[in-house]
């Protein structure tokens, strides 16, 4: 019984066995992801290698069917991993596709895609390179093989469920609020039927592209911090098809079913929010998810007791994991530093994964043994020769049979048939020649495999190692960009700070110069002032010692003319010289005390020098000092506007202080002035005067 399938790359048949074939998707880092610069964990070394490198140590697991990066595109993704699937689900095989890991990490990308690259569904075929995901493809790809001639009749009915909360509701259902149950199928062993599901036939991509738009509308999905569209349920979409094969032996009647499984992401509640309803959300999944994984433990260490019944999810998926059907995971993962922990666990899984073995069976009516063609055209022949025989006598009707019959091909017929022993037993010479040909070739190919491998492996090593080294000097590379950025912008920082404190330079040299100025002005005018003060100080000392000159020589003379005066009056008239010479006497004790008044001015005009001296050896200590001030100023070049204003404080002190020494020299002035004549004096003039005009 042959078919138009290729089966070869499955084994299959009584007690056959098909472990799980398992895939790893690193998806590509998400905005927030470069935003926050997370650091990349993953490396792939070769196509079923994964190196997970952090801080702490690094992490291999190696094994995998198959490992794709994040530049994977969808349709090399199918071709690679569930391509092969479609012949071996058309063949009669039950097969089951299902996309495992984190939430946020692409599981519903992957299974569903972009709907809107299916709007022309007539020219969309399931290898075409865009973003439709692995449902559409599969179902395109399932009609493009019974689109062939050799399908005669076909018929493929799809249904589309969800588990929520650990209920089945159906996406395709007139109330998709209705809670459906599960019962186990006593026709089909270890496979479970949903009771009022409902079903749908389709023709084309068209009504599966209506019936996948409809339910993925129909999905329980929530926003949370890991994920603006986080499916919140498993979506389970179950394709069957039962088609007959019309082959050189007759029509084959073949089954199988499909199921296209995107399970909701496993989540930590503390980094997805969760909060109330979405959290009990992600318990649930997480229970679902959990009592999947306690599946494969007890499936990969062969335990007797398999718990299906934890979980409705295990239930569905009975078949598929432990069952009669070809299974395929596709795990899921995240490539950063954030992620590390729910990423091990992905990559853990899919190791576990792959330990499940499947008991397929394919779901096939009629079967019929393989012949050779020569073989089959002989047999049919003989065959309608003998109900002929049989149907007429050996009489009249056998010869005329016998007359129309070749003569020359009976003779032919009976030497291939004593022929077909011989070539029979030349075929298995041949056979075992070929066995021991190949038994050879084959030791060679292991040994040559063996040197590969040694070679590959030093490769891998290598590859590893470059890996490593490149991201690390990645790693440098961004630290170094980072430093180039800061060192930019300190220049820039650096040089606006130079240019600023250039400006300020100047303006505080232009203060500086004007301070200078007006400081030199200032000390030209304390020296011009204090060459007028000395030339008034000299002009005073002058001007007292003619005073006192005059005073002395006018006292002289009046002393002289009163002698000679009061000599003469003595003669004339004793009791006139009496009187004149009382008179005398008291003027000339008035003249003692101007004498004494005269000394004590002169004294005070002398501390009052003294105290001007003073105040003016201090002034030019405060002035000196002041020059001090300014040179370490300029010679510390000290850009402080600040400094500048209390220096010009001390500038508006010594306009005090020379204020000051202007009102000193002033009361020094009102001192020095010539002492006007004292009232003895005039009296005696006028005595003198009455005397003279006697």
């Amino acid at each position: 019984m042959s078919s138009f399938l290729d089966t070869s790359s499955i084994s299959y048949g009584k007690g056959g066995k098909s472990c799980i074939k398992v895939g790893i998707r690193i998806r590509p880092r998400n905005l927030k992801e470069i935003d926050e610069n997370d650091p990349l964990v993953l490396c792939i070394v070769e196509p079923s290698t994964i190196i997970l490198t952090d801080e702490e140590r690094e992490r291999i697991y190696s094994g995998y069917d198959f490992v794709f990066d994040e530049c994977v595109t969808q349709c090399q993704l199918y071709k690679e991993m569930v391509a092969e699937y479609i012949p071996q689900l058309l063949f009669g095989y039950n097969c089951t596709i299902f996309a495992y890991g984190q939430t946020g990490t692409g599981k519903t990308f992957t299974m569903e895609g972009n709907y809107g690259d299916l709007n022309d569904c007539d020219s969309f075929k399931w290898d075409s390179d865009n973003y439709v995901g692995v449902t559409s493809r599969a179902m395109q790809h399932i009609f493009t093989i019974l689109n062939l001639s050799q399908c005669i009749r076909k018929k493929v009915t799809v249904m589309y469920i969800e588990l929520y909360n650990e209920e089945v509701y159906d996406l395709l259902g007139n109330d998709i609020t209705r809670k459906l149950k599960i019962f186990e199928d006593n026709q089909n062993l270890g496979s479970v039927y949903i009771k009022d599901v409902k079903e749908c036939e389709v023709n084309n991509m068209h009504d599966v592209n209506k019936i996948l738009q409809h339910g993925a509308s129909m999905r329980q999905t929530a926003t949370t911090s890991m994920n603006q569209r986080s499916s919140r349920s498993h979506a389970i979409f179950t394709a069957v098809i039962e088609w007959d094969e019309i082959t050189n032996e007759g029509t084959i009647t073949r089954k199988g079913k499909i199921n296209l499984v995107d399970l909701a992401g496993s989540e930590n509640i503390g980094k997805s929010g969760a909060t109330k309803g979405s959290a009990r959300e992600a318990g649930n999944i997480n229970t679902s998810l959990l009592a999947l994984g306690q599946v494969i433990n007890a499936l990969t260490e062969k335990n007797s007791h398999i718990p299906y019944r934890s979980s409705k999810l295990t239930r569905i998926l009975k078949d598929s994991l432990g069952g009669s059907a070809l299974t395929c995971l596709i795990g899921a993962v995240s490539p950063t530093f954030s992620n590390k922990g729910e990423t091990i666990s992905t990559l853990e899984y899919g190791l576990k994964a792959m330990n499940v073995e499947n008991n397929i069976r394919a779901n096939v009516r009629a079967r019929r043994d393989k012949y050779f063609p020569a073989y089959s055209i002989l047999n049919d022949y003989l065959q309608s020769i003998n109900g002929h025989l049989r149907n007429y006598s050996l009489g009249t009707h056998r010869n005329k049979l016998l007359s129309i019959v070749d003569k020359d091909l009976f003779s032919k017929i009976d030497n291939f048939i004593l022929k077909r022993d011989d070539i029979s037993e030349e075929a298995h010479k041949w056979l075992a020649a070929d066995r021991d040909f190949l038994c050879n070739f084959g030791k060679k190919v292991d040994f040559q495999t063996k040197l590969v491998n040694e070679g590959k492996l030093s490769v891998i090593n290598l590859k590893s190692k470059i890996k490593l080294l490149k991201n690390e000097v990645e790693v440098k590379l961004r630290k170094l960009k980072k430093l180039e950025e800061k060192s930019n912008n300190s220049i820039k920082t650096s040089q606006s700070c130079q240019n600023e404190l250039s400006y300020k330079t100047n303006i505080f040299e232009e203060k500086i110069l004007q301070a200078k100025e007006l400081l030199q002005k200032r000390q030209n005018f304390l020296e011009e002032h204090l060459r007028n003060i000395h030339q008034s100080l000299a002009m005073c000392e002058t001007m007292n010692e003619e005073t006192i000159f005059k005073i002395n020589a006018e006292l002289k003379k009046i002393e002289v003319e009163c002698k000679s005066i009061l000599s003469d009056l003595m003669k004339e008239n004793d009791d006139v010289v009496d009187n004149a010479t009382e008179t005398a006497m008291n003027i000339l004790s008035s003249i003692k005390k101007e004498n004494e008044l005269i000394s004590i001015a002169e004294d005070s005009q002398d501390k009052l020098i003294k105290s001007f001296n003073i105040k003016r050896n201090k002034f030019n200590e405060i002035i000196s000092s002041k020059f001090k001030e300014l040179e370490e100023i300029e010679n510390l070049n000290v850009y402080n506007i600040s400094s500048c204003d209390k220096r010009l404080k001390a500038c508006n002190k010594i306009d005090e202080d020379i204020e000051l020494i202007n009102k000193y020299t002033e009361e020094i002035r009102s001192y020095i002035r010539t002492p006007e004549k004292s009232k003895s004096v005039l009296l005696l003039e006028e005595y003198i005067v009455e005397l003279d005009k006697k």
